[in-house]
């Protein structure tokens, strides 16, 4: 699925251009320039006009258009670039894509156009680090392309997708969705020709119609740039090492200042070398030294090749403000009288200095958009990171916000990412925050993944910024716990709406019953083989506790060849005023989905009569940690619909998937026992027919059909509960069902029987009203 997402937009890249020729011309021409074009209906003619007066198409020979030509993803990427108006940096020699290159003689021009449309995040390539500049592009490709250009991805994955076996099953929404938008149209024979070659004909109509619709400035969200955090000069000592500054803290303590440097020795000879014993001082404005005190933890030696990282501190017992300005290596030659202190090296760092949670970045340059790419500081790394979606979560009463960060390795070998954090920035105050991901996390080249952070702050914090941030620590002579800090030089914003960024986040309009939810690209949640569906959403009243109950039920399908384990997801509603309420999910008597077989997970909402939603939003997320049977810790939304809630059913026709029930006929009759003292029992016989999805497995931890007797002032008599497996089980056909346990001892007249659809979850049973037997 991912490969062909990026097919897609690239690919789709692709088609939007012409030929290399057609891609030099700045002449101001028309359709009368050429000869192919001259059958032209008024209306398409004119269509042909404004793109190729924009100069944004051309022919590809003199005067010949090639109107039914076919068109290579470096041809589109310049149209693209064009039509959504991207920013182009034609100076650009080299490219991202190992299979692109300005010397190509047939697709090297279209290399700042290729890079345009990656910094706009509207392709990711072909896969494994490749673009296939010259690869075909395909109808249902340009849909995509076009759909996303228009910032409609998420609206497409949320569209009902066409009923057409000549579209991919990836591409059935944007197919669908450009339609609509009258950006495509069907063939001739009712099909929309997904598979098919896209030709130049269809290029120029298509992006004629998303350019009339494309909003200026709609997708400037995807074109983040890069925060640079330009390393410091290495400077060679003598033994043969090569020392750099790779970070600086100077934070506040009681007594005055606690200052620590990180510095990095390389060795680039082919021997192991000693770790030269020269002394680190720190420099402040005033022209006063401090020496710094090595870690007792510091590397001895450095390998061939390699390289370490060392770690000092002092304590400098002064009130007033310290201004930090360089770091100086110093040989001290003590065999002499007096010692004699030679520098080997300054380097200046006023610019890096960290104060810990008094820092504040003030360098614009250090501090990016939300959503802009950048690296660690210090650390050597093919690893580019950006921030894709936020959400604001409660640990308790404190709010917790999860900042997800989409890891890209655009080496050419695995890497892991290193240890950092993010820290949440307000005004005067820092939160550290921590990763969700524990275990390390290894990228092969090409491949991308996501990892997430938790920055817990006070109730009324609002805050302006996350700072990156390394750990680092130092260990004192004759101690065994290290002092564990942090430092920073980079930082960016939050949304524009300062809330939740769903740009990655499949969202769109209202969802269709049993149609399969597409989730965010590159989770980790969801097996590729396990198609999820939402079958049911009911809300009714609940008398008993005075509230309504909500009841989700999901179909969970393994369409591979080997079991899959039930996913950890949770499943949130959020109603019209704005209100969110957690599903709390079913308990599970199951922990894997066999090859061919589906599952039904229900969760339930307990919701306020005081909501009037007959809509909700509904967010699947993946549980990122603190799970145990439905109760989970920090999430990740994957995808995220509009859902109207189920008109209730009568009797003749209960859903209650996979079952669908017809209470055919009943009668409810009296039983009299005298031992020892009179007592009275209730037999219902039921005439009930069920049917069932067969595809999906129901257990002993599936929903119970539980009947409530009412008495004529409303008052419960007494309930039994029946299975839809196992002993006791309901059946299709007549059937005795016995209440006993009665709360009163005396026969009552116009007795009702109230059904309910049963759910056993971590927080107790969630009943969902069905129907009412009289």
């Amino acid at each position: 699925m991912k490969k062909s997402l990026s097919v897609i937009v690239s690919a789709a890249m692709a088609v939007t251009l012409f030929s290399s020729v057609a891609l030099g011309a700045t002449g101001a021409k028309s359709s009368a320039d050429f000869s192919d074009l001259s059958g032209l209906d008024a209306g398409t003619k004119a269509k042909f006009d404004a793109m190729i007066s924009a100069g944004i198409f051309d022919g590809v020979s003199n005067g010949v258009f090639g109107l039914h030509d076919k068109m290579n993803r470096a041809q589109f990427a310049k149209v693209a670039a064009l039509i959504f108006g991207l920013k182009v940096n034609s100076t650009l020699q080299v490219s991202s894509f190992s299979d692109v290159s300005s010397s190509d003689p047939a697709n090297g021009y279209a290399l700042p156009y290729i890079e345009a449309l990656k910094a706009a995040n509207l392709t990711d390539g072909f896969g494994q680090g490749t673009y296939n500049p010259a690869g075909e592009v395909t109808k249902e490709q340009l849909a995509a392309f076009l759909i996303r250009g228009l910032s409609k991805d998420a609206q497409a994955k949320g569209t009902t997708g066409v009923n057409d076996n000549t579209v991919s099953s990836w591409a059935k929404g944007y197919a669908a969705l450009a339609i609509q938008l009258n950006l495509l149209s069907n063939q001739a024979d009712g099909t929309f020709g997904g598979t098919q070659a896209a030709t130049r004909d269809l290029l120029v109509t298509s992006s004629y119609a998303a350019k009339q619709q494309f909003v200026p400035g709609s997708i400037t969200s995807g074109q983040h740039s890069e925060i640079h955090a330009e390393d410091l000069k290495a400077y060679s000592l003598p033994g043969g090492s090569q020392a750099q500054v790779k970070s600086v803290l100077q934070e506040k303590t009681t007594d005055g200042w606690r200052v620590g440097t990180v510095v990095k020795l390389t060795n680039s000879s082919n021997s192991t070398i000693r770790v030269p014993d020269y002394e680190l001082r720190v420099r402040t404005s005033d022209g006063t030294d401090y020496t710094l005190v090595p870690s007792a933890s510091n590397a001895r030696s450095i390998l061939p090749q390699s390289d370490v990282t060392l770690s000092y501190m002092t304590d400098i017992n002064v009130k007033s403000d310290v201004s930090l300005t360089d770091v100086l290596w110093i040989d001290v030659d003590t065999k002499v009288y007096p010692k004699q202190e030679t520098l080997l090296a300054d380097s200046p760092v006023g610019s890096i200095v960290w104060r810990g949670n008094d820092a504040v970045i003030n360098d614009a340059s250090l501090m990016g958009e939300w959503g802009a790419t950048f690296s660690i500081p210090g650390v050597t790394s093919s690893l580019k990171y950006s921030a894709t979606s936020l959400s604001k979560q409660f640990s308790g009463q404190s709010p917790t916000y999860i900042v997800q960060v989409k890891v890209q390795n655009s080496g050419s070998y695995a890497e892991t990412i290193p240890d950092f954090t993010l820290s949440g920035k307000s005004n005067g105050q820092s939160f550290i925050g921590k990763r969700v991901e524990e275990s390390p996390i290894t990228l092969n080249a090409g491949e991308q993944k996501y990892i997430h952070f938790a920055v817990t702050t006070e109730a009324s914090t609002q805050l302006n910024a996350f700072y990156v941030l390394t750990p680092e620590s130092f260990l004192k002579q004759g101690q065994t716990t290290p002092l564990q800090y942090y430092t920073g030089r980079i930082g960016f914003g939050l949304p524009a709406n300062g809330g939740t960024e769903t740009s990655t986040v499949p969202s769109g309009g209202n969802y269709t019953f049993g149609t399969p939810m597409v989730f965010e690209q590159g989770n980790e949640f969801i097996n590729p083989n396990l198609a999820v569906s939402l079958e049911e959403l009911h809300v009714t009243n609940n008398e008993e506790t005075g509230n309504k109950t909500g009841l989700a039920k999901f179909k969970l399908v393994n369409k591979g060849d080997k079991p899959i384990p039930v996913p950890a997801l949770a499943a949130d509603l959020t109603g019209k005023d704005g209100f969110t309420y957690t599903g709390s999910r079913q308990t599970l008597g199951t922990s894997d989905i066999a090859p061919g077989t589906g599952v039904v997970v229900s969760y339930g909402y307990t919701i306020p009569t005081t909501d009037q939603s007959d809509q909700y939003k509904l967010n699947v997320q993946g549980v990122l940690a603190g799970a145990s049977q439905g109760q989970t810790g920090y999430k990740s939304t994957i995808a995220s619909y509009t859902v109207s809630t189920q008109s209730d059913n009568d009797h003749n026709n209960v859903s209650l998937y996979p079952f669908k029930l017809n209470f055919k006929s009943w009668t409810l009759s009296q039983l009299t026992i005298t031992t020892p003292s009179l007592s009275y029992s209730y037999k219902l016989n039921l005439d009930l027919d069920i049917t069932r999805d067969p595809e999906v497995l129901v257990d002993n931890n599936f929903s119970k059909l539980k009947f409530e007797l009412v008495d004529g002032s409303g008052s419960s008599l007494g309930s039994s509960s029946f299975p839809f497996s196992g002993t006791n089980r309901l059946v299709s056909g007549t059937q005795s069902l016995s209440f006993s346990n009665l709360t009163q001892n005396q026969v009552q007249n116009n007795v009702s029987i109230r059904v309910y659809e049963s759910v056993t979850t971590p927080n107790g049973e969630m009943d969902r009203f069905i129907t009412e037997l009289k």
